[in-house]
């Protein structure tokens, strides 16, 4: 896994062979009937097989559904979570009632639940107010996400569908000016996933001028059949292979390229 100073992460590692540096921001803009979901699956369980931790933040699926997959593409979950390596984060459930799950009395914006946490607020003005906590106090003991040593993986699913609950304006402020740079001094390596097509021009430009890296999966018309297309369309700083690459999917669901 480990290359020096650097990290190998499968399937970005035929495309960025000499490894990834700790701490690099990537967004990945894909096309709605891509293969995301299988590419992120198969990215952290292999990087899990690996040694390596992985916090999976989930905000468009149930997260058993998440859960499933990944043991689909060959993880033991249990046991994975109980090492203390991975994290399933629910960020779904608040997106079902509007952006917040209500309560009968206030509760913290952050709660443990079984294999991760849940975000009871996908609306900025309250994650905000759990970040200041984070800054203040340090993270509290159930999230150890934020005690992990350098060199864990971020896959945040889609970013897109917190936009239905906040401005672009001030998502983009949040994550350009607290996510990433929490990531960078944590050296996670974080993989954003943003829908194609859904946003306002500025909303990427922005997005692609804040993160070190941009990831493409496409859907394209070739040979008169739809092909599953990924490509690194940059990354600052390091050499990489900005070419198209076709995906295949295996039996079990995890995403390869194909030769």
């Amino acid at each position: 896994m480990s290359l020096g100073s650097r990290l190998n992460v499968a399937l970005l590692d035929q495309l960025i062979p000499e490894g990834i540096e700790s701490g690099t921001v990537f967004t990945v803009e894909f096309d709605p009937d891509s293969q995301w979901y299988a590419v992120a699956a198969t990215i952290a369980v292999r990087y899990l097989q690996a040694g390596g931790r992985v916090a999976y933040v989930d905000v468009t699926r149930p997260p058993d559904v998440v859960k499933g997959e990944l043991g689909r593409v060959g993880l033991d979950f249990e046991a994975t979570v109980k090492e203390g390596r991975l994290r399933v984060d629910d960020w779904y459930t608040a997106t079902l009632t509007g952006g917040r799950i209500s309560a009968e009395q206030e509760k913290d914006v952050l709660e443990p639940i079984d294999g991760g946490t849940r975000l009871r607020s996908v609306k900025v003005a309250d994650i905000s107010v759990e970040w200041l906590r984070l800054f203040k106090y340090g993270p509290r003991p159930f999230d150890v996400t934020e005690t992990w040593p350098p060199g864990a993986l971020t896959i945040l699913d889609s970013a897109s569908e917190l936009m239905r609950f906040n401005e672009e304006g001030v998502y983009l402020e949040f994550v350009i000016t607290r996510a990433f740079p929490n990531e960078r001094k944590a050296k996670r390596i974080r993989f954003g996933g943003i829908a194609r097509g859904v946003h306002s021009e500025s909303f990427y430009k922005r997005m692609e001028a804040a993160s070190d890296g941009i990831i493409d999966l496409r859907v394209m018309e070739r040979d008169d059949e739809a092909k599953n297309l990924i490509r690194v369309r940059s990354l600052k700083g390091q050499r990489h292979d900005a070419r198209w690459h076709e995906i295949e999917i295996g039996k079990n669901g995890d995403a390869h390229l194909k030769n």
